[in-house]
């Protein structure tokens, strides 16, 4: 249902119209303060799967977010269990596309070797052409990160930890993240590194 503040349909309002309805999953549009952010997480605590999204730069800012929004930690620890991160990279375009060699400085800026790179066909933006409206670029693709809230990372938001320290336990578990799958994309030919490096930010792990 759509929100209309001016009959006081809000989030936290429909959301608590919905709750006695008693569903199984709930989709909240977007958490965007305390009082939505208290009934999404009452609501998963009571055994509701609850989906929602949040503006926040990486996902292990997303835990950070919450406890800003004034929910206690022992609640975002107990109710979250994943945070998936996406942002959204240009496809070189296919038709007028150059190959590029990279020198190794270029590479590491995405975490790349040159062993890793070697044998694949990596590409610099396109020339411009017809089919890319001269851009260099056609259609887009997504780049992912997900973090699964393990103990380890429950253990931290319980200390009220950064999120560089979240962050750090998650990749130490082996989450991958946005620059890691760019690197992936680029190395797949799908992408550019110059365009990997404007979405993402550096990984400070």
């Amino acid at each position: 249902m759509q929100v209309n503040p001016k009959i006081e349909l809000t989030f936290a309002n429909g959301l608590r119209s919905i709750l006695r309805q008693d569903p199984d999953v709930i989709m909240v549009g977007e958490i965007r303060d305390s009082e939505t952010a208290e009934i999404a997480i009452q609501a998963a605590l009571t055994g509701h799967l609850v989906f929602s999204t949040l503006h926040t730069n990486d996902s292990a800012s997303a835990v950070t977010r919450l406890v800003e929004m004034g929910t206690e930690p022992f609640l975002v620890s107990s109710s979250v269990l994943a945070v998936m991160a996406q942002r959204l990279l240009r496809r070189v375009c296919e038709h007028c596309r150059r190959v590029l060699r990279p020198t190794t400085e270029l590479l590491a800026e995405i975490g790349l070797t040159p062993e890793q790179a070697s044998g694949r066909t990596l590409y610099a933006g396109g020339a411009g052409c017809p089919a890319c409206k001269e851009t260099g670029y056609r259609g887009r693709t997504g780049i992912h990160e997900l973090l699964v809230v393990d103990d380890d990372v429950r253990a931290l938001i319980m200390k009220n930890a950064d999120a560089a320290a979240i962050r750090r336990a998650a990749a130490t578990a082996g989450m991958v993240t946005l620059r890691e799958d760019g690197a992936a994309k680029v190395l797949a030919g799908e992408t550019t590194i110059e365009e990997v490096l404007r979405v993402t930010q550096e990984d400070l792990l």
